[in-house]
C-alpha cells in the first residue's frame, strides 16, 4: 500500500517544491495534550549569504499549517490543523547539516490566549462548554454532550483563566468526559468535542494483528496497572433543605467496553478516594463517582507500532479500535491515547499507545476466543 501527505501552508496547497524541501514530518497526537507537528526542512546558503527560508512567508510565526496523510486508495485525513509557534534553524558551519524545525501546534493553543475573570450561574456545564467553543469561532463543528442541568441553579462556576482552563474545571467533574478540538473538515479550521470515549471500536479502522499471515503490528507491550483502580466516594449537602446526598463507585463496578472488566478485586485491593468538596453543587453526585469510576477502570495499557505497508488506516486518538492478539484475554478493544505519526521520504510509520478497561471472557481464551474476535 502506497503513502502521500498533503501540507497546506496558509489554506493554501504547498507547491511541489515546498513539498520536496520537506526532510521529514513527525506528528504527536495524544489525548489530553496539545498536538503538535514538527517539520524538518534542510537548508543552505544562498549566493547573497542569506539562509533559505529565512523570509518566507510559508514559514513565519503563527503562519497556519495543515498536514493530511493518505493510505491506499484512501481519503486524505488530516493529523494537524493549527499555527506554527516555533521555528528552529539550526546553522551549521559543515555544508549540509543546517536544517530548519518548524512546530506547529494545534488550535488548543487559541483556547489558551485570553484569561479573563467572571462568574457563571444557573447553566448546566454543557451549556457553558458549547459557549466556549462557539465563542472560540474555529471554523468547525462543535459536539458537546449533554451533561443535564445544575444540581443548584445558585451555585457558581467561577472563570479566572483562560477558556481551556475553564474547560479542564469541568473535566475534573466529569472525568469520563474530555474537551478536545481536531482538524476541521477544510484547511484552516478545527472541529470542537466534549464528549465520553468510545465504546465500540472504529468501524474503519482493520484490526491490529500480532501474529498469523495478516499480522500488521511488530508488537503490543502490555501493561496492567491493577493499582489504578479506584473507588470513589463524595457527599453533597443541598443549600436549600440541608439535606445531604452520597455517591459511591467503584471502578471494578464499571461497564467494561466488551467482555468482563479488567479491574476485578477484592474491595479490600481497591483505593478509595474521596470527591472534592462542593463537586455535587453543579452534577449529581452520584454521576460524578460513576464518571471517576469509569476512567480509573482503563487499567490496561499497551504500546506498539504498525508494520508500513501492512496496515491499511490511519490510527488517531479517541477512537476504539480491536487488537487480535492470538491466544490471550487480551485480545479485546482499546481506546488510542496517542499516535506519533512519521512521514519520511520513503515511508510512513505509525506508533501508537491504547489503554482498556476490559478482557475477553476465561472460558473463551484459547482457540474459540481467536475465532470470536475475528
Amino acid at each position: 500500500m502506497g503513502t502521500a501527505f498533503k501540507v497546506y501552508y496558509g489554506g493554501t496547497p504547498a507547491t511541489k517544491a515546498q513539498l520536496d524541501a520537506i526532510e521529514e514530518i513527525v506528528v504527536e497526537q495524544q489525548i489530553g495534550r496539545v498536538w503538535e507537528a514538527r517539520i524538518r526542512i534542510p537548508i543552505c546558503l544562498n549566493e547573497d549569504g542569506a539562509w533559505e527560508g529565512e523570509h518566507d512567508a510559508a514559514y513565519e510565526q503563527f503562519a497556519r499549517v495543515r498536514i493530511e496523510a493518505r493510505i491506499g486508495n484512501g481519503d486524505f485525513v488530516p493529523l494537524i490543523d493549527g499555527r506554527i509557534t516555533s521555528q528552529d534553524p539550526g546553522l551549521m558551519a559543515e555544508p549540509g547539516h543546517s536544517t530548519l524545525v518548524l512546530t506547529v501546534q494545534d488550535d488548543t493553543t487559541l483556547l489558551h490566549r485570553l484569561a479573563v475573570s467572571e462568574s457563571i450561574a444557573g447553566r448546566s456545564d454543557s451549556d457553558i462548554v458549547s459557549s466556549v467553543f462557539n465563542s472560540a469561532e474555529l471554523g468547525g463543528q462543535v459536539e458537546v454532550d449533554d451533561t443535564g442541568g445544575p444540581v443548584d441553579r445558585a451555585a457558581h462556576v467561577r472563570r479566572a483563566g483562560t477558556a481551556m482552563q475553564l474547560l479542564r474545571t469541568l473535566m475534573r467533574r466529569h472525568r469520563d468526559m474530555y474537551a478536545y478540538v481536531l482538524p476541521g473538515e477544510s484547511p484552516g479550521t478545527s472541529d470542537c468535542f466534549f464528549k465520553r470515549l468510545p465504546t465500540s471500536p472504529d468501524p474503519g479502522l482493520p484490526d491490529l494483528v500480532l501474529t498469523g499471515p495478516e499480522r500488521n503490528i511488530s508488537g503490543f507491550n502490555l501493561r496492567r496497572l491493577s493499582n489504578a483502580a479506584t473507588r470513589y466516594e463524595g457527599d453533597s449537602l443541598n443549600a436549600a433543605d440541608l439535606s445531604i446526598s452520597s455517591g459511591e463507585s467503584s471502578s471494578a463496578d464499571a461497564a467494561a467496553a466488551e467482555g468482563e472488566g479488567a479491574t476485578a478485586a477484592p474491595a479490600a485491593e481497591i483505593r478509595t478516594r474521596r470527591l472534592p468538596a462542593g463537586i455535587g453543587d453543579h452534577v449529581d453526585i452520584s454521576e460524578v463517582a460513576e464518571g471517576a469510576a469509569l476512567a480509573a477502570s482503563y487499567t490496561i495499557s499497551a504500546d506498539g507500532s504498525v508494520l508500513p505497508h501492512r496496515y491499511g488506516a490511519i490510527l488517531s486518538p479517541y477512537k476504539r479500535v480491536r487488537a487480535r492478539l492470538s491466544n490471550t484475554r487480551y485480545s479485546t478493544s482499546y481506546v488510542i491515547f496517542s499516535v506519533t505519526h512519521t512521514l519520511g521520504v520513503s515511508e510512513y510509520t505509525q506508533a501508537f499507545s491504547v489503554r482498556g478497561n476490559a478482557v475477553a471472557p476465561a472460558s473463551g481464551a484459547g482457540a474459540g476466543a481467536a475465532t470470536r474476535i475475528h
